[in-house]
């Protein structure tokens, strides 16, 4: 963990969990001693999970919890999971927009499934796409500041002509707070 990490909590992405179970998220309790807590993507799933993640908080506790349990089996989906294994084969760095390049977190296609590896089938250059030194992407990422804190958001950075990762999806932490209450801060 970084010295200056924030981080008070997290709220994990339900759809992954579905899929995975809640078991791959108990190193955030156990290593980091944070509170986890796997959401669904509704606005009262989300306000119930940061209810969860402020409850664990205020006792002291760190543990992974599973607010989205009408749809995330605790051991996720064996048949996905069995998918998953034979399809895909952990790589060795993958680099993250924001983060920079993390050994063993992202996946690749197996040899057997090598024809249909875009990386593989044609003459691609791997380039890397850092994001504009004015969109401090991984410093949102890693909560050392809010996106309204970013100097390009609003003005540079807008959900319509995105300059970081975190603007490009609306999901992204980014393009969520300048729907939310982004506009009113900038205008």
């Amino acid at each position: 963990m970084q010295p200056d990490f924030t981080v008070d909590g997290f709220i994990g992405p339900g759809h992954v969990a579905m899929v995975t179970g809640t078991q791959p998220y108990d190193f955030v309790a156990s290593t980091f001693h944070r509170p986890f807590v796997v959401a669904g993507f509704e606005p009262l799933d989300i306000l119930q999970s940061l209810l969860m993640v402020l409850r664990q908080l205020e006792r002291g506790q760190a543990m992974v919890e599973n607010q989205y349990a009408r749809v995330v089996p605790p051991d996720g989906n064996p048949a996905a999971q069995t998918a998953m294994r034979q399809v895909y084969e952990t790589r060795a760095d993958s680099a993250w927009r924001g983060l920079g390049t993390i050994a063993f977190s992202g996946l690749q296609l197996r040899p057997a499934w090598r024809a249909f590896d875009a990386e593989h089938r044609f003459t691609l250059t791997p380039h890397s796409v850092p994001d504009p030194a004015s969109a401090r992407c991984g410093a949102v990422l890693t909560g050392r500041i809010r996106p309204t804190e970013c100097p390009a958001f609003g003005q540079d950075c807008t959900p319509d002509a995105p300059l970081g990762a975190l603007m490009v999806s609306s999901e992204g932490a980014c393009a969520a707070c300048y729907d939310y209450e982004g506009a009113r801060q900038v205008a």
